[in-house]
């Protein structure tokens, strides 16, 4: 969610204005005059007239738009009573909202439950430009909707590899380049720890928080393995490929080409920016575009940073699943004012809005433009890596975290079991395949145990009615 466009929204209406930005209709993309008032779903009303609404009214002066404000259900996350889902969903039937922002979880639940409405046909009508979104990401949407096109999405969350060049170059390592495979990319992060010495520990890639598990997830999440069976019910980490993902983790570890926070006695917290990437002491960091936001800050010492792919599963070298969606707006079936809708989700969607994201909001939020031709060149870098692989047509959401099925209980006992299973490999007390069959074994019935706790539940709720 967009929360940190701040003054510079409103500098850019007037730039926008005078510079002649919006242009002649011919030029820009095509404006049907429509009238009408809609409802649209947002963080809340300033937010949502910051980000987009100034500028939108600007274009169609006869569209009125309501805000339906979230900020009230986003307060109460902490509460253990709350059901954000149950939650949100009573306010979508209290105010039946004409345009929806979604993330990826519930936009593939409405699309396929039948409350969207397709926008295919006037896609096709008004010329609406597709081609200049990044490549592969109007195919995940529509896969989401089965084959039809039911939203779509102004920025993207990718994972990218930043790099320190001066300390390659210092080495005299070749640096990191696109589409490394994993295999490539430990061999080159042993490269680079062998080369601090003894008197001063250099490591290759560092991380804020986690320890084996989270390198371990990166590595799955931008290959596309799978957790979980479709329905929820088989864990299916006993594979080769999930072998190997712990094995190149685990030895990262144990070799200190990673560092991690925690495994330092007593460290705390690390504060924003200040890891070890940051200061020198890394070569390599998986990042998103949040980080640009610490490579930029002139108060911070200056890292001579470049920017590429993350490593790539070898048999798709063009695809990752470390793609992330994080708002998609999409038209309510049942709108009484589709036409207007439309023209809101065209807006947001729209180039005139890409070149504001581009010049405002790099570094300050965790997405970036979702096209790419005007986020091409970052303070004399290119951009390309962040658009060089297609999301995958699953999400992490799809292969990793985000299946319904599975019981929000069974995460948190998962996590100690993979920790220990981890751990075990690292301290080289049981193979990977000794540790794997174990984690199998308990985290099978960890999910055994989390679905008739679940069924429990449910049983329960209802005996109350």
């Amino acid at each position: 969610m967009r929360t940190s466009w701040k003054m510079g929204i409103m500098l850019l209406i007037i730039m926008l204005l005078v510079s002649g930005c919006f242009g002649r209709e011919s030029e820009v993309e095509s404006v049907n005059k429509v009238k009408g008032t809609i409802r649209v779903v947002y963080q809340d009303k300033e937010a949502f007239y910051r980000d987009y609404g100034q500028l939108f009214k600007l274009k169609q002066p006869d569209i009125d738009v309501e805000v339906v404000s979230k900020s009230e259900l986003y307060s109460k996350f902490g509460d253990p009573e709350f059901d954000f889902e149950k939650e949100s969903q009573k306010l979508l039937d209290k105010y039946k909202p004409d345009v929806l922002l979604l993330d990826e979880t519930s936009f593939k639940e409405f699309a396929q439950g039948g409350k969207l409405y397709a926008i295919d046909g006037v896609i096709k009508r008004d010329r609406y430009d597709l081609e200049g979104f990044m490549a592969g990401l109007t195919d995940r949407l529509k896969a989401m909707g089965k084959g039809t096109l039911y939203g779509l999405s102004p920025t993207i969350d990718t994972t990218v590899l930043y790099y320190n060049r001066d300390i390659f170059k210092e080495h005299n390592i070749e640096p990191p380049r696109n589409q490394m495979s994993w295999k490539e990319f430990f061999e080159l992060a042993t490269s680079i720890s062998k080369a601090g010495g003894t008197e001063k520990q250099l490591y290759a890639l560092a991380q804020e928080f986690g320890g084996a598990d989270s390198l371990m997830y990166q590595i799955a999440s931008s290959t596309g393995m799978r957790l979980f069976d479709a329905k929820g019910e088989q864990l299916l980490i006993n594979s080769e490929s999930w072998k190997e993902a712990m094995q190149q983790a685990t030895d990262a570890v144990r070799s200190k080409a990673l560092y991690i926070p925690s495994a330092t006695k007593g460290s705390q917290p690390i504060e924003p920016g200040k890891e070890l990437f940051f200061t020198g002491q890394a070569a390599m960091k998986l990042g998103t575009p949040w980080d640009l936001e610490y490579l930029r800050d002139k108060k911070t010492e200056k890292i001579n940073w470049d920017v590429v792919t993350t490593p790539v599963d070898p048999a798709t070298p063009d695809e990752t699943g470390n793609i992330i969606i994080r708002e998609i707006y999409a038209i309510a079936a049942d709108s009484g004012n589709k036409e207007a809708a439309w023209e809101l989700v065209k807006f947001i969607n729209g180039a005139d809005m890409a070149k504001v994201a581009a010049r405002t909001t790099v570094g300050m939020i965790p997405t970036i433009p979702s096209r790419p031709e005007y986020f091409k060149e970052l303070d004399g870098r290119s951009t390309e890596a962040f658009y060089a692989l297609k999301p995958k047509e699953l999400s992490v959401f799809d292969t990793l975290w985000g299946n319904k099925n599975v019981p929000d209980d069974f995460n948190s006992s998962f996590r100690s079991l993979l920790t220990e299973a981890l751990q075990s490999i690292i301290d080289n007390k049981k193979s990977v395949d000794e540790a794997v069959n174990e984690l199998q074994t308990k985290g099978q019935e960890a999910l055994r145990v989390a679905h008739e706790l679940q069924e429990d539940k449910r049983l329960h709720g209802k005996n109350n009615k």
